[in-house]
């Protein structure tokens, strides 16, 4: 199996990553069979040396960069001929970062020409637009998932954190708890790893969902960046736009019914009032109903 590592720079903002990833997905895409895989140049090595452990025949690397600077001319070949000397029988080939090549002024002279045709347009069709609202649709999929065996990470040690692992716990989830300060509630649940100190990076090695639940944005950000050059999937606690998914509220009724309530992570407490009500008022006729129903 062939491989493709993309490097690029570490970055804790928030949607830095969205044209990245669209560019792993193109090549998952057009490229089946190849092994893709993203990588930050602070973490180059260690993802490289992961990766040429596993069943490729080769690797090919691309830096994700404009200028050919330092990293391109210098840290990144340093790389590239440590792990070579390491894996002598896989072929490492390193790219030119983007900026040099050869048709990336064409691609340049494309995008501005597209967007002063869609700027005219825009202005053009602007005596058209109306000012009154319209409905919001929601873009979100529902589904339940199984995690029975996967490895999550919370990130946090508060009580949204506990809430949020209490909620993971029936689901056979391997549940992983990173913050530099943790509630003490968290050590009387024996089935969860806590490491108490602060997030980093290598703690997303073989993760395949992440919980952010800090009160630190800068955190939060590098998080969420982090788990997105990784395509692992990503729930803010702190900001429901930038995350993957949403945790609607769930009730169990009786052994094989279960509800869930959601507002599409915009308005948590009425969906914490819906969640009531449905208990308070629906419990005992879903109870009644699966007892008819399987009997």
């Amino acid at each position: 199996m062939k491989a493709i590592l993309i490097i690029a720079h570490h970055c804790i903002l928030p949607g830095a990553y969205k044209g990245f990833e669209g560019i792993l997905d193109k090549l998952h895409h057009d490229l089946p069979g190849t092994r893709v895989a993203s990588t930050s140049l602070l973490d180059l090595e260690n993802d490289l040396r992961t990766l040429l452990r596993e069943d490729v025949e080769s690797v090919t690397l691309l830096p994700f960069l404009l200028l050919n600077g330092q990293h391109s001319k210098n840290d990144v070949p340093r790389v590239v001929a440590k792990l070579q000397e390491e894996f002598p029988q896989i072929p490492i080939t390193l790219m030119p970062c983007l900026g040099d090549w050869k048709e990336f002024s064409d691609m340049v002279v494309d995008g501005i020409r597209n967007a002063q045709k869609e700027t005219v347009r825009q202005s053009s069709n602007s005596t058209l637009h109306t000012s009154h609202s319209t409905s919001h649709t929601s873009n979100l999929f529902s589904i339940e998932l199984n995690l029975e065996g996967r490895n999550v990470l919370v990130v946090g040690g508060g009580r949204i954190a506990l809430r949020k692992v209490k909620t993971l716990l029936p689901t056979g989830a391997h549940i992983t708890v990173v913050a530099p300060q943790i509630d003490p509630e968290f050590t009387t649940i024996p089935s969860i790893v806590l490491k108490n100190r602060p997030y980093e990076p290598l703690d997303l090695r073989g993760i395949f969902m992440v919980f952010i639940c800090t009160d630190k944005p800068a955190v939060n950000a590098q998080v969420s960046n982090d788990a997105r050059a990784r395509r692992i999937l990503v729930n803010n606690a702190c900001d429901y736009l930038d995350g993957d998914f949403i945790v609607p509220a769930r009730m169990d009724f009786g052994e094989n019914i279960a509800v869930t309530v959601s507002t599409q992570g915009r308005a948590p407490s009425l969906a914490k009032k819906l969640k009531q009500k449905i208990q308070s008022e629906w419990a005992e006729g879903l109870e009644q109903v699966e007892r008819d129903f399987l009997h």
